[in-house]
């Protein structure tokens, strides 16, 4: 039986698909603007120029190796098409990371408490779909987890658990309900003093959205961008029916293989990022009820409309994958989620995630 949504989570799920149709307006107008500028009374069909493939182009991007395959109507237009996308993926990197204490975010985080901030349209759209995730998983994915992210990184590299009156600290000022975004104004209000914002689960699927979207503005619809485990799909490459997206679990080889397009495809786990301390095993995935790392290894994929949908999401499925598979028993939205526990292995999936292939 399907959870039943409280008030509060039918208003965040709302906001939160409408915050998505956003990402997609675009390539709707288009599909409009094709027919009003439609010649009626003409039956011969539109010439088609033949699309050549243009990559698969690397860069470093948001700390790790993003890649875009396109296929465009000729070699300029294409790697032009590819640079700005890449130059959008950047600026979103400067403001949104964590990295650097002068980016947007970090600046922020450091303003004033109980005062509205103003903000750039990027880090108010961003930060609103980050907000209402979090209302959505109920605090499962929590852009205001900066606090923990930071004593947990500390943790992972000293191998060592941190005490527990600074995890307690950390702790309560770590919640998305201290956080109110305002799209409308573009202002932000932190509620709490020593707050620390952290966009790490949700900045990459951003970018690869407003990334393809750039694309779609030079006439590149289809294309495929990948920014570490969030894949963003356009239309499937010429004369093929979608894309093939190989998927990992917990072990390090792609053994599987889903048919999409169109869409977007996040994968989240432990399978790299994982520290041993006191001979367990801690993901770098933060459970808010402890405020550590995931101690259970688990491996979950998310297929959704956007990417800004589908990052953090698989996130959410990770923490709390029985809430997940109601959540999205039915809808646009799918997961899978394998979890190992104490030897026994579940491999679990809605109704509508797309159908499994071995390689």
């Amino acid at each position: 039986m399907s959870q039943r949504l409280t008030p509060s989570r039918r208003f965040a799920k709302g906001i939160f698909l409408i915050l998505a149709a956003i990402l997609l307006s675009g390539a709707a107008i288009w599909g409009v603007m094709r027919l009003i500028n439609g010649r009626p009374g003409v039956s011969e069909s539109p010439v088609v120029p033949e699309l050549i493939e243009i990559g698969p182009v690397d860069r470093p991007l948001m700390g790790t190796t993003a890649r875009i395959v396109a296929w465009a109507p000729d070699e300029v237009a294409g790697r032009q098409a590819i640079e700005a996308a890449f130059q959008r993926g950047e600026e979103i990197n400067a403001i949104c990371t964590d990295y650097n204490p002068e980016s947007e975010l970090m600046r922020l985080s450091r303003g004033p408490v109980n005062q509205p901030i103003p903000v750039s349209p990027t880090l108010a759209a961003v930060l609103a779909h980050a907000h209402a995730t979090a209302e959505l998983t109920e605090g499962a994915f929590d852009p205001a987890f900066g606090p923990l992210t930071r004593l947990w990184r500390k943790s992972r590299r000293q191998k060592k658990l941190p005490d527990p009156e600074t995890l307690t600290r950390a702790r309560r000022v770590s919640h998305w309900q201290n956080l109110r975004v305002d799209l409308e104004d573009r202002s932000v209000v932190l509620k709490k003093e020593g707050m620390l914002l952290d966009l790490g689960g949700i900045g990459k699927g951003f970018a690869a959205d407003q990334m393809m979207r750039v694309l779609n503005d030079h006439g590149i619809h289809s294309a495929f961008i990948a920014i570490a485990g969030d894949i963003r799909l356009g239309a499937p490459p010429p004369g093929k029916p979608a894309w093939t997206v190989g998927i990992k679990t917990l072990g390090p080889r792609l053994e599987e293989q889903i048919q999409v397009s169109q869409c977007a495809v996040s994968t989240s786990g432990d399978l790299y990022q994982f520290v041993e301390i006191g001979g367990v095993r801690y993901s770098h995935i933060i459970d808010p009820s402890t405020g550590l790392g995931l101690t259970r290894r688990v491996a979950a994929t998310v297929v959704a409309p956007t990417a800004v949908q589908s990052d953090p999401l698989a996130t959410f499925a990770c923490v709390r994958p029985n809430q997940a598979l109601r959540l999205f028993n039915a809808g646009e939205i799918a997961c899978r989620i394998v979890v190992l526990t104490g030897g026994s292995l579940q491999d679990r999936a809605t109704p509508q995630f797309p159908r499994v292939d071995a390689l």
